[in-house]
């Protein structure tokens, strides 16, 4: 009996070894190749081919932004059988699915055969490039400068900057870099536009496409100085979303603005933009903060004092609390925490305290003691604060948020013992009809 029964087992045993076996072979879908080809501006176009023993009948796409938490789930298109060949096309020509220069997905497939057995395909990464320019790159671990105008010096002199405002957010800010960045410089305005979705307007000068680590900049070989403090403006963008971003609250607008602002060069300052800020300190004319939490106005000479008084503030806080201090507060906005709350918990201040100690750091007489709403400016003297021109409206949404962008830069007078800079030139960049955008986007 127990040979048999020993035997019995084995038969068993190697059956059910088999079985298994047997079957995967027979669920096999074998992937015979798989890929990506893209025309920029125009499509983005996957494709695989396929075979198995039995009819394939579907076909499903999926990709992933990088940077991005949203999955696409998208029917490919083929005709259903034993061997097949999918195509899913992202097209460019739509805002919703636009992609800017730099962009990168994450792709996979699942395919089901008749019996429901499927497969699904292990995920590849795709960088989405401009192909219609030979760009030549300059890279190191923290970013990739990719430029097709202009010699070598050019590159190299937009790249040393960008490292020096790298190294300026990490040692005086506390702010380190959490993935590589990529930086675009179009040679031309036009060039610029032709880069961009469909939806941009002919005014727009660059892009910081915060949830990609994308910039995009049109930067002449002519205009290299305004180039490098607008790169250096907006990859700070980049920086202090990456250390930031939560799904509840975003910085206020002085703080991200004023950021950014001050990062382009602190020892370098726009004459126009020092005279903005000066005039409105000497006039006690200066915004409230609760009026820069929210959008900007759209009126140049109210811009150039919002981007310059938020600059001033940012340098401010750095001198009088200290760059731990600056380190704690961007931590806390990093919760989502809600802007009093972070400023007591880092600074021992709140909106309208700090606003009062950043007065008085010019002389300035202390805010009246009625509450200001959020968005509305309070006058802060005797005279008439600037009314200012309706601002753009904000997008809070992750959906999409376009910005405008163009501050000037800003100095205190040398008694204070600080400079501050900012993007080259509000006004000429007006005259030029261009100024800048950033924008956050999102996919569904």
């Amino acid at each position: 009996m127990k040979p048999r029964i020993l035997v019995t087992l084995l038969f068993l045993s190697l059956l059910l070894s088999l079985t298994p076996l047997a079957y995967a072979q027979e669920a096999a879908i074998q992937v015979q190749e798989q890929g990506v080809d893209s025309q920029f501006r125009e499509e983005i176009t996957a494709y695989l081919m396929a075979q198995h023993d039995k009819e394939i009948t579907e076909v499903e796409f999926y990709y992933r932004l990088i940077g991005e938490r949203a999955t696409a789930r998208n029917v490919a298109e083929f005709e259903p059988g034993e061997t097949i060949e999918a195509t899913f096309t992202i097209t460019q020509d739509r805002q919703e699915t636009y992609m800017p220069p730099g962009a990168e997905f994450e792709y996979w497939w699942q395919l089901t055969d008749a019996d429901g057995n499927s497969l699904k395909t292990e995920p590849e990464t795709y960088l989405y490039l401009d192909n219609r320019y030979d760009f030549k790159t300059l890279s190191n671990d923290r970013l990739t400068l990719y430029w097709y105008s202009g010699g070598r010096a050019f590159g190299e002199a937009l790249f040393n900057q960008a490292n020096v405002g790298l190294d300026r957010l990490e040692n005086e800010i506390g702010v380190t870099i959490d993935r590589p960045i990529k930086i675009f410089i179009y040679g031309s305005h036009p060039d610029l536009i032709s880069a961009l979705s469909v939806t941009a307007q002919e005014w727009t000068g660059g892009v910081a496409f915060t949830e990609h680590g994308v910039v995009v900049l049109g930067i002449g070989a002519d205009n290299l100085d305004w180039g490098l403090r607008a790169m250096t403006h907006e990859m700070t963008h980049l920086i202090i979303h990456q250390a930031t971003d939560n799904p509840f609250n975003d910085l206020p607008r002085w703080l991200d603005e004023g950021l950014a602002v001050y990062n382009e060069n602190p020892e370098t300052l726009d004459d126009q933009f020092r005279e903005t800020f000066t005039e409105a300190v000497k006039n006690d004319r200066l915004f409230t903060l609760q009026t820069l939490s929210s959008s900007f106005p759209a009126d140049s000479e109210a811009a150039n004092l919002a981007y310059g008084q938020s600059g001033a503030v940012v340098g401010f806080i750095l001198r009088q609390y200290g760059p731990e201090a600056m380190q704690q507060l961007l931590d806390i906005f990093s919760g989502g925490a809600l802007y009093d709350d972070a400023l007591e918990e880092a600074l021992g201040e709140d909106t309208t305290s700090l606003d009062n100690a950043f007065r008085e750091n010019w002389d300035l007489p202390p805010l009246p003691g009625a509450t200001v709403d959020s968005g509305a400016e309070q006058p802060q003297s005797n005279e008439t604060e600037p009314e200012p021109a309706q601002a753009e409206p904000e997008q809070e949404t992750e959906a999409q948020a376009d910005e405008p962008e163009a501050p000037q830069e800003e100095e205190a007078s040398s008694d204070r013992g600080f400079r501050l800079p900012c993007i080259g030139g509000l006004v000429p960049l007006l005259l030029l009809g261009i100024v800048l955008t950033h924008r956050r986007q999102k996919r569904f």
